[in-house]
């Protein structure tokens, strides 16, 4: 069976910045808070970026983390030097740097935009301080809010991301922080539910008793309802966790989703080119000492095929009801009869996607098809 492989001339490049003040109790992701080892990080990156580019031209550029806005400037510059003399960065090249409230401050919006940078993501998760606590959050919802206001008063594009299913959360605390995140002129936001499937101290608190979750049908409720309040508020959901006003998309994290190529540098990041998935080591010693790659992977057919209908259907766009045939075959016609009899699927001329209630459990369904 022959694939379309969805991708332009272009790609996108991430970068990542693992260093944080503190480590969220959360938080699953390759990070560090040893800042003594910042230079030499930043040391290791620009060599991997050296000896990887060749002159590609790159339209997105990602630099998240970990926290890069406690990246020290110096470092910022040298590194976005090194993309720019490596790759033929495009013009109007979206570039978003991911950024913790406490960091955000008028005069370092203009730092990062004197570098090009003309997109910031905010890490907010909650506006209220007795869900922030628990997560080992450094900022308040004060500072949130200030940091905002800094951001959307600067006119540079603004996207925050929020969390559902906190400790201490309520359905009445989470519509206040919905609504004021609405209230405050983001142009994007990014919701997700609290995902403890791997080790972290949250995790193990939770499995301890020490700290309750809401209940998983609350959630649930929540979710299906915030994807009502965003529409009505102008936010188009385009994604599982993705909301946006009117051109306000991340274009970088599109194409992850429609399967375009992307390069990605740094402690634990992932790469896409050609068919070949491949990976960084998440140890931040190993990656100083020039010992970079994890694992590197080509695609089979089967894998491709199972990864195409997933992203697909991932988005609210779905897929033509005539690809998820070619793709999984004459079972697909029953699998969608029943989705769309059930309320978790939906057809809207040739399209078939998931309802907001069947994104609750997507992956689930999605496996019945494999």
């Amino acid at each position: 069976m022959k694939f379309e492989l969805l991708n332009f001339m272009t790609l996108g490049i991430y970068v990542h910045l693992p260093f944080c003040r503190v480590h969220c109790a959360y938080c699953p992701f390759a990070i560090s808070t040893d800042l003594s080892l910042q230079s030499a990080y930043i040391d290791a990156l620009i060599r991997e970026i050296e000896g990887r580019a060749d002159g590609e031209g790159a339209d997105t550029i990602f630099f998240g983390g970990g926290t890069p806005s406690r990246t020290a400037p110096q470092d910022l510059a040298r590194v976005i030097t090194a993309i720019r003399n490596g790759f033929d960065v495009a013009d109007d090249a979206e570039f978003s740097l991911e950024a913790n409230p406490e960091d955000v401050t008028p005069e370092a919006i203009e730092f990062w935009r004197s570098l090009g940078v003309n997109r910031l993501s905010i890490g907010v998760q909650s506006f209220d301080d007795r869900e922030l606590q628990p997560i080992g959050r450094v900022h308040d919802a004060a500072r949130a809010r200030e940091a905002i206001y800094d951001a959307t008063s600067s006119g540079i594009r603004t996207s925050i991301d929020l969390i559902l299913g906190l400790p201490n959360q309520t359905a009445e605390s989470f519509r206040s922080s919905l609504d004021e995140a609405i209230a405050t002129g983001i142009g994007h936001v990014s919701i997700y539910m609290l995902d403890l499937d791997e080790d972290t101290a949250l995790r193990r608190r939770v499995e301890s008793g020490v700290v309750s979750l809401p209940d998983e049908e609350l959630i649930s409720g929540l979710y299906v309802e915030m994807v009502e309040t965003l529409r009505d508020a102008g936010f188009a959901q385009y994604e599982i966790s993705n909301f946006a006003r009117p051109a306000e998309e991340s274009r970088h994290n599109l194409r992850y989703w429609r399967r375009q190529h992307y390069h990605g540098f740094g402690l634990g990041a992932h790469s896409f080119i050609g068919e070949r998935r491949f990976a960084n080591t998440r140890d931040i010693h190993s990656y100083i000492g020039g010992v970079v790659s994890d694992f590197s992977e080509e695609l089979t057919e089967n894998e491709r095929r199972h990864e195409l209908v997933f992203l697909r259907l991932r988005q609210t766009s779905g897929i033509h009801y005539e690809d998820l045939l070619r793709l999984c075959g004459e079972e697909a016609v029953g699998w969608i009869e029943h989705g769309v009899n059930e309320g978790w699927l939906q057809r809207d001329g040739s399209r078939v996607a998931f309802t907001p209630a069947g994104f609750l459990v997507s992956s689930e369904l999605i496996s019945q098809l494999f």
